[in-house]
């Protein structure tokens, strides 16, 4: 599978920042990388435009799947 389809890419919503997120964490709390602001990863049907995607790929932040 490639990289990209591993992850979904979603906006959040206090600070505006870019985050993916792998697809096996889709539906659980987080907490935004940037701002601390808790949130919920979001399927990419529910994510940003591929137009907001591709304007902010500079900025996206990586959360990682944590060892369990």
């Amino acid at each position: 599978m490639a990289e990209e389809n591993k992850f979904v890419s979603f906006i959040c919503v206090s600070c505006k920042q870019e985050i993916e997120a792998a697809k096996e964490m889709v539906g659980q709390t987080v907490e935004c990388p940037a701002c601390g602001a808790r949130l919920v990863v979001m399927p990419p049907e529910q994510g940003p435009t591929q137009a907001q995607m591709d304007a902010m790929k500079s900025r996206t932040i990586r959360i990682e799947l944590p060892d369990l």
